[in-house]
């Protein structure tokens, strides 16, 4: 694994701390917001991904595989196979 410069390391840390400084002053309705947010960008992503994936599907296809690789992720979730990082 490369090495980082140490300058570097210390410019992501800052940043990364000072996202959580934001995000413990956010008040709990931008939170919540927030959480909605990041589901809509995630989906557009799978979306774009599915339709790079698959170029000759309908539309009604793109949303047919979105809905089930969401349900992957349900099943999995509620196996155990994701974990919260703060746990650990």
């Amino acid at each position: 694994m490369a090495t980082v410069d140490p300058e570097i390391k210390a410019l992501q840390n800052e940043i990364f701390w000072s996202k959580v400084q934001r995000a413990r002053e956010q008040s709990p309705w931008e939170k919540f917001l927030d959480g909605a947010r990041l589901f809509d960008m995630a989906s557009r992503v799978t979306v774009a991904g599915i339709r790079s994936q698959f170029p000759s599907y309908t539309a009604k296809q793109v949303h047919e595989e979105f809905l089930r690789r969401l349900e992957i992720g349900r099943r999995l979730s509620e196996r155990g196979n994701y974990s919260n990082a703060n746990d650990g």
